[in-house]
């Protein structure tokens, strides 16, 4: 997919979301559970994302990474100071994403096609905004829906962009359940489109909608954003339905 949000723009979404999730964590409190992380509270989830931040960062700076673990983050940041730790690594990262040089040479830990300093800086939009939905989630103590968000579509396609055609096909096909499979994934706003190809040996992913698919996927950019992950509950599924479940039930991003 061509196109997608500027580096401005991505910056600009990182400073909304960490706005966001530190706003929501401060209202459900630290011990809130987190619906869409059932293993987490709002202390863990915000422990997460900070130590992201700074991890990224350190990529960018051919740094050591300061914090481990979530648990590294708990044991060494009061409670009292958690959120205000959070917001201050947003900053942190977001003047260290302007002020780097274009052409850094940086670790980044999968191919997309863009420089190090593009490939952070759209990863951590997406991570911060994901997990900002995260703490929405926890502050309502449901699944928000795609209209409660107020996430741009733009950013939403090229988030799926960036989880079909880059995350997805990693490692070995977990989609595959005794039979080859044609997913299509289509949004009913920005005209997106992409085929999932399902085999035993592997997952492939193109642009473009198939012809005969087993399932499609359909919905706003916004509702396959969230529902592909597994944050969102309204995904419209013609065909096998299975074939939603399954991602649902198999597909995670570690």
């Amino acid at each position: 997919m061509s196109g997608g949000p500027t580096l401005d723009e991505f910056r600009s979404v990182i400073d909304a979301a960490t706005h966001r999730l530190s706003a929501s964590a401060r209202t459900a409190g630290l011990t809130a559970l987190v619906p869409t992380c059932p293993d987490w509270t709002i202390a863990d989830l915000v422990a997460h994302q900070g130590m992201v931040h700074r991890w990224a960062r350190a990529q960018i700076l051919g740094a050591e990474a300061p914090f481990a673990s979530e648990s590294d983050v708990l044991d060494r940041v009061a409670p009292s100071d958690l959120t205000d730790w959070f917001v201050e690594g947003a900053r942190e990262l977001l003047a260290t994403l302007e002020t780097a040089d274009p052409d850094v040479d940086a670790w980044v830990f999968m191919d997309t096609g863009r420089t190090p300093l593009e490939f952070w800086t759209r990863r951590q939009a997406h991570e911060t905004t994901i997990h900002a939905v995260d703490a929405v989630a926890a502050e309502d103590g449901s699944l928000p829906t795609a209209a409660a968000v107020g996430i741009d579509p733009a950013l939403a396609a090229d988030g799926l962009d960036e989880l079909l055609v880059r995350f997805a096909p990693r490692g070995r096909s977990k989609l595959y359940d005794g039979e080859p499979l044609t997913i299509g994934v289509e949004t009913t706003d920005t005209d997106h489109a992409w085929t999932l190809s399902v085999s035993a040996e592997a997952l492939s992913v193109t642009d473009g909608a198939p012809e005969s698919p087993t399932a499609t996927w359909r919905g706003t950019a916004v509702v396959l954003y969230l529902g592909l992950w597994n944050r969102g509950d309204e995904i419209e599924v013609s065909g096998d339905a299975t074939t939603l479940e399954r991602w649902r039930s198999r597909h995670r991003v570690r």
